[in-house]
């Protein structure tokens, strides 16, 4: 899972967990980060912490967090790079006012870590309504079925491989190999999530992004390629906000 994504599902599902069961915020591990900075709005300074960047939003009256991300973009190829996800987060509190809060990722070479800076700022035309977050996991198999062949059509079959795999978690096979990133989560989520994880393919030099439309070219497949490409990509994001942001709903 890109690395961007994956540290915002985290806020995410400690947050809303800590909100559901009116328990304290479970605190973040580093992982791959540095430093992660909390601005906030409206003159309430900074953090450093993200229990301490919970306990202020709590306070403001904070009822829920929701995991916003483009379902489609104009260039997969600039996913592998920093600050090209487009996600963040809304922030809904009781008086029915929304922030959203905006990464900022920078690599520090020094250390081989990177610093995030999460911006908070009002969301003052934000929509009336909540957005309703679907299980699209049957459209999910489907388009990991065909995308699989065409991996396999191309001669990549380390990405067959993938794919093939993510069906098998998103089946509940014991077989299937892969990282659990999400674990102690309840199912369906915990399934969906480790599948999404596992299918996001789109990064730079190595990734799907990199031989294999050239490859599909090749073949006549392009379209194809693009097609399926296009589909699995939504579907990974449709399914991620699914399961993150209804998990603790």
């Amino acid at each position: 899972m890109n690395g961007e994504v994956y540290d915002l599902c985290k806020l995410t599902l400690h947050a809303n967990q800590a909100l559901q069961s009116n328990t304290d915020f479970i605190p973040l591990e580093k992982d791959y980060i540095g430093e992660r900075k909390f601005v906030f709005s409206q003159g309430f300074g900074f953090t450093k912490h993200a229990e301490e960047w919970f306990h202020v939003c709590r306070k403001r009256g904070l009822t829920s967090v929701i995991l916003l991300l483009p379902t489609k973009v104009k260039d997969r190829g600039l996913l592998g790079f920093a600050n090209a996800s487009r996600a963040y987060l809304a922030l809904v509190r009781k008086d029915g006012s929304v922030s959203c809060l905006v990464p900022t990722w920078t690599y520090v070479k020094e250390k081989k870590l990177w610093n995030v800076v999460y911006r908070e700022t009002e969301w003052t035309d934000a929509p009336k309504n909540l957005p309703v977050f679907n299980d699209e996991t049957e459209a999910f198999k489907a388009v990991l079925s065909e995308i699989k062949e065409l991996a396999q059509t191309i001669g990549e079959p380390f990405f067959a491989d993938c794919f093939d795999t993510t069906l098998k978690i998103l089946e509940g096979d014991p077989t299937a190999e892969y990282r659990d990133l999400f674990p102690g989560l309840k199912e369906p989520y915990h399934r969906i999530l480790n599948a999404v994880s596992k299918a996001d393919v789109f990064g730079a030099m190595g990734s799907w992004n990199d031989s294999p439309p050239y490859e599909a070219q090749e073949k006549g497949l392009k379209d194809e390629y693009d097609r399926l490409s296009d589909a699995l990509l939504r579907l990974i994001r449709v399914n991620l906000m699914y399961a993150v942001n209804t998990c603790y709903s």
